[in-house]
């Protein structure tokens, strides 16, 4: 932490105007840590401490919702905007947003018309924050171990699946 406060101030010493700030793992952050990877979610492990640890002109996640619930239907209605500005009155950014399209996990099979309606839920989820970045992790389907190898909004032959399109229109 000493050296990325000296970064912190080393970069606004030269450029006072930059966004300076780090990344962290929402779910992990909520305390949760059931669902596909059979933990047990306990909201009293948050660890919502750790954005008072480090000077940010903005405040940071990457949300993986599919590690935790089964449908986008699932997601309780206050769990970004809510749950976030309890800590925090800064610019939220998700610098890693992601929802699978694929069944190959049983008991956790998605669909891309349900990858689609995440990115639906997700902005309307976030509607009320002030958010200056959203990025979609991959834009292509990745040659990695699931629940992430199919998390591209283009399948690998260069199709796009619906959550292209339902991206393209929360962008416009």
């Amino acid at each position: 932490m000493d050296l990325y406060a000296e970064v912190y101030d080393e970069v606004k010493a030269v450029s006072p105007n930059t966004n300076v700030f780090t990344n962290f793992q929402l779910e992990k952050m909520k305390g949760l840590r059931g669902g596909l990877f059979g933990g047990t979610n306990d909201p009293d492990k948050a660890q919502w401490f750790l954005l008072d640890r480090f000077k940010q002109d903005i405040v940071s996640f990457s949300t993986y919702p599919m590690l935790i619930y089964k449908s986008p239907s699932e997601i309780p209605s206050d769990y970004y905007d809510e749950k976030i500005t309890a800590h925090t009155s800064k610019p939220i950014a998700f610098t890693e947003i992601g929802w699978h399209s694929d069944d190959d996990i049983p008991g956790w099979e998605s669909s891309g018309t349900e990858q689609a309606e995440f990115i639906e839920t997700f902005f309307t989820l976030t509607r009320n924050l002030d958010m200056p970045i959203a990025i979609w992790s991959f834009m292509f389907d990745q040659d990695i171990p699931d629940p992430f190898k199919h998390t591209g909004l283009i399948h690998n032959d260069g199709t796009a699946k619906p959550a292209w399109d339902a991206w393209i229109k929360a962008g416009s």
